[in-house]
């Protein structure tokens, strides 16, 4: 009876472990072919994939090739040449009209008019006061863009030179009329025949030599017609013959304005325009006195407190310009 309770015992565990094995294998088996179905997934999509870089490999060679080609051109290229830079020094010669507003009549080293007994020179006054001039300089570049604040504008130190011919008359000349006078003197005192001195007479000319110091503004770099100002420069005069009060130097101030063409690599032709005004201290400022003397004496005509020897001075010509 107890073996056959322990064998119905061990028959039931037995089947218990069959059906549990088995149960166990479907799961397994389930969990297989999921599996299996992913990877087969995967499989697809890298199939995918791989067709597509295949379909992209022609347009990447291709891209690649195209940059290749052009790096190769990239390293037989010349190496670029930079642009030389417009000569910014320059040696100028210039030259045209030049007008005084007030001429430097009734001076008595410019006319001496009214001599009593001159011939032929009673009514001339030496009033003459337009001319030429003829001037030369140098152009020095400070900067390519005025220091910074306007680019394409070069700031320049012009230095310049410039004569200035006012044109004159027949007037009475003080060296020859005070030697003869002396002469006179001497013949006076027991040689017979005293000189006629008011007979003395030739062309006196205005005259005037300016040393001039500028700086000068010139625009549009790169350009073959540039403008160009000078806002404001310093001017040392120079007059012949001297004034009244036997002064020739003065002082002055340059204004001006003009434009440069470049007919040829280096070489420009321009116009030039200028005032120079002066601060006349070669003015003798006449006083009542001497306003009195001179006219009692015929040595001035018309001459006042009002009257005053002027050197401004302003010129228009042409230009001349070497670039080095």
């Amino acid at each position: 009876m107890n073996r056959q309770k322990s064998f119905t015992r061990t028959a039931i565990a037995a089947g218990l472990l069959v059906a549990c094995a088995g149960a166990n294998a479907d799961a397994d088996v389930a969990a297989l072919q999921q599996r299996l179905s992913q990877m087969e997934q995967e499989m697809s999509a890298l199939r995918a994939e791989l067709a597509k870089v295949a379909a992209q490999a022609p347009a990447q060679e291709q891209k690649v090739a195209e940059i290749e080609t052009r790096v190769a051109k990239v390293e037989t290229a010349p190496a670029p040449v930079a642009a030389p830079k417009e000569a910014g020094n320059r040696v100028f010669f210039r030259g045209g009209y030049a007008k005084m507003p007030d001429d430097r009549s009734n001076g008595a080293f410019t006319d001496m008019i009214n001599v009593p007994g001159a011939i032929g020179l009673a009514d001339i006054n030496n009033n003459s006061d337009d001319g030429w001039y003829f001037g030369a300089g140098f152009d020095f570049l400070l900067s390519r863009d005025t220091l910074g604040l306007i680019p394409g504008a070069w700031t320049i130190a012009e230095l310049g030179l410039e004569f200035r011919n006012m044109g004159g008359k027949d007037a009475h000349l003080i060296g020859p009329v005070a030697e003869c006078l002396l002469l006179n003197d001497i013949k006076a005192g027991g040689v017979p025949g005293a000189l006629n001195c008011t007979n003395i007479k030739g062309n006196q000319n205005m005259m005037m030599l300016t040393v001039s110091a500028s700086p000068k503004i010139k625009f549009m770099e790169g350009s073959k017609l540039r403008p160009w100002i000078i806002p404001a420069g310093l001017d040392l005069n120079v007059i012949s013959p001297p004034s009244d009060s036997t002064n020739y130097l003065d002082i002055g101030v340059q204004f001006g304005a003009g434009l440069d063409y470049e007919v040829l690599p280096g070489i420009t032709l321009g116009a030039d325009l200028r005032y120079h005004l002066s601060a006349n201290l070669t003015d003798p400022d006449y006083d009542a006195g001497a306003v009195a003397a001179a006219n009692a004496a015929g040595l001035a005509k018309g001459l006042d407190l009002n009257t005053h020897q002027s050197n401004d001075t302003w010129t228009a010509g042409i230009s001349l310009g070497i670039a080095f």
